[in-house]
């Protein structure tokens, strides 16, 4: 299903209708925005991820019956997502599958003894969900070890917590001193050292889950080619160290070809091609793909204008497409295969 975002957070507690569950249902505030969603369709495939034109009007309608004034606001983007559902008796509705996890034990179902699945669930219950598939391999291994989930606390747990306007007052009271690199967001430039000296495989795509960077209007239009070069100066000052084990490089290579385990660079320079962690012209490309991405289905108005200003920037003045190694490209932007399906009548879905 698809969830949409607005430029402007429109309620600041969620809103929804008390009817069965059905698409578009509910409007969430998260940190400056607010989220509409879900549609509902089921795919062959858990690599298509279409967004339909129907998806995007259907959000836009049911939107406007939670905020009046919802289809006149300024949309931010949209994406899909693919999650597995466990039906275990014959339903016609898939809104009547249930969205909790199943742990299925083979050898009391096939009577292949050894093998466990774990399925369906989310983010949200994936430590539950560990502890479940743990408990039954342990309990098949004949361990009697407690178990220590609910007692350990998450790993990178963030510090205090988020209000909305926080940080513009940091800046109005002086304490946000450094350079603004977002400024929809207020992200500093001091922000962007700390997360890259804690996290030496740091990618722009960490960096927006981490300080929400290009996640405001301009979506990385303003800021994407200044994170760029702090990372860079970041990599050449030596500030960011390979100090990570082999699979967090992998893992960061993996998101994006720009990010290279110290190992294959070393290689590269011993072959004649300078050792370089960082590629700075695809940590550029490849965050602007994947803004693109979620942009491109609601290009209208606001939107439209944006993004018209960010391809003179980019493409008119910065010429980012003809930069060097300019036919590598992440392999997220093949493997998640996305389009956007319109309606033979072309119209927008409003002015």
């Amino acid at each position: 299903g698809i969830m949409m975002a607005t430029a402007h957070r429109l309620v600041h507690t969620v809103i929804n209708r008390c009817k069965w569950p059905s698409d578009g249902d509910i409007l969430v505030p998260a940190h400056t925005v607010s989220i509409i969603g879900t549609t509902d369709t089921p795919v062959a495939d858990p690599e298509d991820l279409r967004i339909e034109d129907w998806e995007i009007r259907k959000m836009l309608e049911e939107g406007e019956k939670l905020v009046p004034g919802f289809m006149r606001t300024r949309m931010l983007r949209v994406w899909a997502g693919v999650r597995p559902l466990y039906k275990e008796t014959a339903v016609t509705d898939d809104r009547d599958i249930s969205r909790k996890f199943a742990l299925l034990d083979h050898q009391e179902r096939d009577g292949v003894a050894g093998f466990i699945t774990i399925t369906g669930g989310k983010l949200t219950t994936f430590r539950l969900m560990a502890e479940k598939t743990v408990d039954r391999a342990a309990a098949y291994l004949g361990e009697r070890k407690p178990c220590a989930t609910a007692e350990t606390p998450v790993p990178g747990a963030r510090h205090g917590y988020y209000w909305l306007g926080h940080r513009l007052r940091e800046v109005e009271d002086g304490r946000l001193q450094s350079q603004l690199i977002c400024e929809c967001e207020l992200v500093t430039r001091g922000m962007l050292e700390n997360a890259a000296r804690h996290n030496p495989t740091i990618g722009l795509d960490d960096l927006r889950r981490d300080v929400r960077l290009g996640m405001g209007p301009c979506q990385g239009g303003f800021c994407t080619y200044r994170a760029v070069g702090v990372i860079h100066e970041l990599k050449q000052g030596h500030a960011v160290t390979p100090a990570a084990v082999d699979s967090d490089w992998r893992a960061a290579e993996f998101q994006s070809p720009a990010v290279q385990p110290p190992s294959r660079a070393h290689a590269a320079e011993e072959a004649g091609y300078p050792d370089d962690l960082f590629n700075p012209n695809l940590l550029l490309r490849d965050f602007l793909q994947e803004r693109w991405k979620g942009v491109m289905p609601i290009l209208w108005g606001q939107q439209l204008k944006q993004e018209q200003l960010d391809r003179l920037i980019y493409l008119d003045i910065m010429n980012a497409d003809h930069l060097p190694d300019a036919g590598l490209r992440s392999p997220l932007t093949d493997f998640y295969h996305m389009e956007v399906r319109g309606d033979a009548s072309g119209e927008e879905p409003h002015d």
